[in-house]
């Protein structure tokens, strides 16, 4: 059989530059509102509680927290670094990165599209979905730019295996250019493990015959980008998300979450037509059966068969339903993701296929040249005006909260709600919120009795969060945080015993817990039991040496006991961190009495 060449990729001209420049003032203009949207949700412990992102010269970095957005993300928590270095927490640099990552990826859209298709339908793709709103999640939830950083190397990836298909191109060097794309991308969010699949469709599709063809004369292109899967692997042994994400998760049912990524996906594609009622937060897998979700289990069916039935009869569109899927499947599929069951920022690069197919539908309808670039311009401006307006409701976490509970009215949206409207001072609506939703969401039950604290009834507050210590894995840091909020909620309400007991139970789980150990002390010296207090003031001294009042507690208790040599070196100690504190003198001049005697 004659030996098929590879299609070259078409190049822009250099009369051609327009279509760039028209890309970039268009996102520029949709995303400037956003540059000045807060911190909000996940952000705070990817960026104010994240003090790996001070290390920007050591290893530490590459090490970000577990349990958290960037966990076992370093090139993502690098990211978040470099703009760190830049700009401390000033949150405009931050929002300022994750547009330039959109246009990024939007280029990168065009030129992939231009190497097989003309430059208006490559334009129009690239347009649109650069300003849809779909993909605005994506853009100004600055903990989520492991999405979009993600789909950046995503797309380098596959526009380094085209050129390196090119005749008369530097075939090592674009190939090694997308291995390393591969694996930084790997090493940004988990999402990138289809890649390697991708390009070897879009081979088969653009540029070769057969799958063997393909393999053959791209062999070690291949065994590069597969080698990129034991990066990932390795990531996501040494930093798994095993209370979030995965089968062994809590609530981690494969099937419950099949079953509902059937009632997200049709949301997804729904959305991609129509953008309005977006929502931030879906909330976790509900309990569903087979018929619940029948029609969209059929409609899913169907655009899989249509999928691989065009793969045959029209290789192109066959493509995007293989990349759509592809791009969909690690977040929607059987990897249960138990904390939430959808998030649109997920389609942002499964959206470019049905944008991709949008227009190729259209152009098949409408002949006509200008009628089509009409189309182009009125279907851009109206997405690009409710990204703006989306973008908007950014600039408030509790505006936030109120869309998804009013958009997509679950247990998790109320909880979410009332959280915010505690955090705006409005107490009484926060309770209200959260009472709803705490039979059904267990994280409800916390931030109810932190809301009960805050209203000065701590006895209240004792049921609900010793529900929420029930319900959860003991490892979780909130259930660490529930407990101390338990005990400290049973010292307001005169139970002192209780709390004691509460704090060591908070010490039993995390025995490194010091502001527990500094509770409990202070229960046991009001209580006079002044030989517990000694060895648990004593490990306080070593885990923290800076803190006045823990050498003062342990003179008490040590002269109380009859240590008073012990108890003089302490309250000495006291003093030398606090000089001017009035009890530490009082304290050493009795000890040096009682020494005396």
């Amino acid at each position: 059989m004659r030996q098929r060449e590879p299609r070259p990729v078409t190049q822009v001209g250099p009369r051609q530059w327009w279509p760039h420049l028209l890309i970039v003032v268009a996102l520029a203009g949709v995303y400037v509102n956003s540059l000045r949207g807060p911190l909000i949700f996940d952000d705070r412990a990817t960026i104010i509680d994240n003090a790996t992102i001070e290390h920007l010269n050591s290893g530490r970095v590459l090490q970000p927290p577990r349990e958290t957005s960037v966990a076992g993300r370093p090139v993502a928590n690098l990211s978040f670094a470099i703009n760190y270095a830049i700009g401390g927490r000033e949150v405009g640099g931050y929002h300022a990165v994750n547009v330039a990552i959109h246009v990024l990826c939007t280029l990168l859209i065009l030129a992939i599209f231009r190497g097989v298709t003309s430059l208006e339908t490559a334009l129009a793709v690239a347009l649109l979905w650069g300003v849809h709103p779909l993909n605005s999640e994506a853009v100004d939830y600055l903990t989520e730019r492991t999405e979009s950083l993600m789909a950046l190397f995503y797309l380098t990836t596959i526009y380094c295996a085209a050129r390196a298909a090119r005749r008369n191109a530097n075939v090592a060097w674009w190939t090694v250019a997308a291995i390393v794309a591969c694996g930084l991308g790997m090493a940004t969010k988990e999402s990138m493990v289809t890649a390697p699949l991708v390009v070897v469709a879009y081979d088969r599709v653009f540029l070769f015959p057969s799958f063997r063809e393909a393999l053959r004369r791209r062999v070690w292109l291949y065994a590069g980008l597969a080698l990129t899967w034991l990066l990932l692997a390795a990531l996501l042994w040494q930093a798994p998300r095993g209370l979030s994400a995965g089968f062994s998760a809590p609530d981690g049912d494969a099937w419950t979450y099949l079953l509902n990524e059937a009632v997200m996906i049709v949301r997804y594609l729904r959305l991609a037509v129509w953008p309005s009622s977006l929502v931030l937060y879906y909330g976790w897998p509900r309990p569903l059966s087979v018929a619940d979700v029948l029609p969209q289990l059929i409609a899913i069916a169907i655009m899989m068969a249509g999928a691989a039935w065009a793969w045959r009869r029209w290789p192109r569109a066959g493509f995007l339903g293989v990349v759509f899927f592809l791009t969909l499947a690690p977040t929607s599929s059987i990897v249960p993701i138990a904390t939430e069951v959808g998030a649109e920022r997920r389609m942002y690069l499964p959206l470019i296929a049905v944008v991709t197919l949008m227009v190729m539908a259209f152009r098949r309808l409408v002949p006509s040249p200008r009628w089509r670039v009409t189309a182009l311009v009125a279907a851009a401006t109206l997405l690009a005006a409710a990204t703006i307006s989306r973008n908007a409701e950014y600039r408030s976490s509790l505006r936030l909260a109120e869309t998804a509970a009013q958009r997509w009215p679950s247990p998790a949206a109320d909880s979410m709600l009332g959280v915010e409207l505690a955090a705006a001072g409005r107490l009484t609506e926060a309770e209200a919120r959260l009472r709803a939703a705490a039979s059904a969401y267990p994280p409800a039950r916390y931030y109810l009795g932190t809301v009960l604290v805050a209203q000065n009834r701590p006895a209240e507050a004792v049921e609900p969060l010793r529900a929420y210590i029930a319900s959860q894995p003991p490892q979780l840091d909130q259930v660490r945080l529930a407990r101390r909020q338990l005990a400290a909620a049973l010292v307001k309400a005169g139970r002192e015993e209780d709390a004691a007991l509460a704090y060591r139970a908070a010490l039993a789980a995390d025995p490194g817990d010091a502001e527990a150990m500094v509770q409990l002390a202070q229960i046991l010296l009001r209580q006079g039991r002044f030989v517990e207090a000694v060895p648990l003031l004593r490990d306080l001294t070593v885990r923290r040496p800076e803190d006045a009042w823990v050498f003062g507690g342990l003179g008490i208790a040590l002269a109380s006991t009859g240590r008073i040599d012990e108890a003089i070196d302490a309250f000495r100690r006291q003093l030398d961190l606090d000089p001017s504190n009035g009890h530490a003198q009082q304290n050493l001049a009795r000890a040096r009495s009682m020494r005396g005697r």
